[in-house]
């Protein structure tokens, strides 16, 4: 009986610990879009694969993306997301356009992040990539009216980029609202 029972619980850890996989499954991040369109929450991280990778399904996928956030964006009383510049520096404010309080809900401690693509609409920077954020979850309410505002400095933005024209996309990291907003700058 007891050998029984010891190859009973054996047997029971060897199939626990063969059911791992990638625990990011799932989990929402942001999407690599090296094609030019516009970038929001809610798909996988694609900064793991190659750039060469020219597979139509991702290339439907994209446009499907893009029609999303454009209708996404169509919705009245959305969250409006926009950009200031201060001197050279960028200034992303995400404001509540509604007629009511708005409950924003961050699953980790990424509140918003930032893509670049240069001329040809390729990504060559974004704020998420090799960062690590906190795993905690932050809610807080935004009243009719009221903004957040995230600071980010010319010299953080344009770090290893070369002279030439390029586009910056902010994206509010809200599980419930969308709010983006884009900006064309030159790196002399």
């Amino acid at each position: 009986m007891y050998k029984m029972m010891l190859l009973l619980i054996v047997f029971t850890m060897l199939t626990a610990c063969g059911t791992g996989g990638n625990s990011n499954e799932g989990s929402p991040e942001t999407n690599d879009t090296s094609s030019g369109s516009e970038v929001t929450d809610g798909g996988q991280d694609d900064s793991d694969r190659p750039d060469d990778t020219d597979d139509t399904d991702t290339e439907e996928s994209k446009e499907k993306l893009k029609k999303d956030l454009e209708q996404e964006g169509a919705k009245e009383g959305e969250l409006a997301g926009q950009i200031d510049r201060q001197n050279q520096d960028f200034l992303f404010i995400v404001t509540n356009t509604k007629n009511q309080d708005v409950d924003i809900h961050f699953s980790s401690g990424k509140e918003y992040d930032y893509v670049v693509q240069d001329a040809s609409g390729k990504t060559v920077k974004r704020l998420s990539t090799g960062m690590m954020y906190t795993q905690a979850i932050k809610e807080l309410v935004l009243a009719p009216g009221e903004s957040l505002e995230y600071p980010t400095t010319y010299k953080d933005v344009t770090a290893d980029l070369s002279p030439g024209e390029y586009t910056i996309q902010f994206i509010f990291a809200d599980s419930n609202h969308h709010a983006t907003a884009k900006e064309t700058f030159t790196v002399e």
